[in-house]
Formats: structure tokens, C-alpha cells, sequence
């Protein structure tokens, strides 16, 4: 079912949190794809050396990457749609995101030779941008806001948010075999 189309008075009304989601979705794709690129680079820092990656990691950490940018891609288009789903889905992502980022970054920590880099601090605050888009998304007029339809993402939001912690996972488990 089609959700209606807002009229003038209800844009403005339109909760300003919905714009910093949309906002944050997009610089976080916007990385997210930079990031597929870099995946094949062929070699990563570990600690204090170079390591070179192969060819089937390397795909690997491009598809999930390609994955995440698409799944937010997404999300942010469908963010001003009024449906409940899409708030739902929006907040599984970012909390899914944190929880990956902060598995990457305790096993960076507690594994020997892998050593914090001056890039876990911009990494700890992307996951702290993550945790207050969550937040401003628990607000109560951004709830109202979501008031059209049911609760139930669809089949392919879910299918792209298992597959991106999927191949999320299975490269933090190749990169602590290092």
C-alpha cells in the first residue's frame, strides 16, 4: 500500500531529525564506497607492519563494504517515507554498524600485535555519530512521524543487513587470524 504523498504543511512539520539521518546515511555510504575501493589496495597495517592481503579477502571486505553503502543508500531514501518499518530498519543498521565497530575495535585492542592506530578514534566517533542518530530516532515526534503501516521490514532490507554483518563478520574473524 501506498503511503500518501505529505502535503506542504506536513513537510514542515517533518521532524529535523529525519534530515540528520538522511544526512549522516549518505556520508557514511559516501565512506562506505571509498572504502570498497581501498579494499584493493593489497596490503593493510597491522601493528606497525605492512601485511599483504590476498585476493579473496580483498573481495571480500569490497563486497561488504559495497553492501553497507547500498543498504544506507537505501535507507536513506526511503527515509522520508512514512512508514514504521523503515525508523526500524534505520536503527537494526546503525545498531548493527556499532556492534561491528566496537568488535573490530576491542579484538584491534586486546589481540597482540594488532595495537589501537590513530584511526580508532575517528572510528569510535563514527560509532558515537551512529549512537545519537539512534537516539534522535527514538524521539517522539520522529515516532509519530512513522506512523503509516506495519512494523515488518521487507524480505530485502533484511537479506542486505545479513548479508553486510555476514561478510562484516567473517572479515573480523580473517583479521584476527593474522
Amino acid at each position: 500500500m501506498q503511503s500518501p504523498a505529505p502535503t506542504a504543511a506536513e513537510e514542515e512539520r517533518r521532524p529535523a531529525a529525519i534530515l540528520v539521518a538522511y544526512s549522516w546515511d549518505m556520508v557514511r555510504a559516501l565512506l562506505a564506497l571509498l572504502g570498497a575501493l581501498a579494499a584493493f589496495g593489497g596490503q593493510v597495517t597491522v601493528g606497525s607492519r605492512l601485511v599483504s592481503v590476498g585476493l579473496g579477502e580483498q573481495v571480500l571486505a569490497a563486497v561488504s563494504s559495497a553492501s553497507f553503502a547500498a543498504l544506507l543508500i537505501i535507507l536513506a531514501t526511503l527515509l522520508t517515507r512514512r512508514h514504521r518499518w523503515v525508523r526500524i530498519a534505520q536503527m537494526v543498521t546503525l545498531g548493527t554498524a556499532i556492534a561491528i565497530g566496537a568488535v573490530s575495535l576491542l579484538l584491534a585492542a586486546v589481540l597482540p600485535g594488532q595495537g589501537l592506530q590513530i584511526s580508532a578514534l575517528s572510528a569510535v566517533l563514527v560509532l558515537l555519530v551512529d549512537a545519537a542518530v539512534i537516539v534522535a530516532m527514538t524521539g517522539q515526534r520522529v515516532i509519530a512521524w512513522y506512523s503509516v503501516g506495519e512494523t515488518r521490514i521487507p524480505a530485502y532490507v533484511v537479506g542486505t543487513i545479513a548479508f553486510w554483518a555476514a561478510s562484516s563478520a567473517a572479515l573480523i574473524v580473517i583479521q584476527a587470524m593474522r
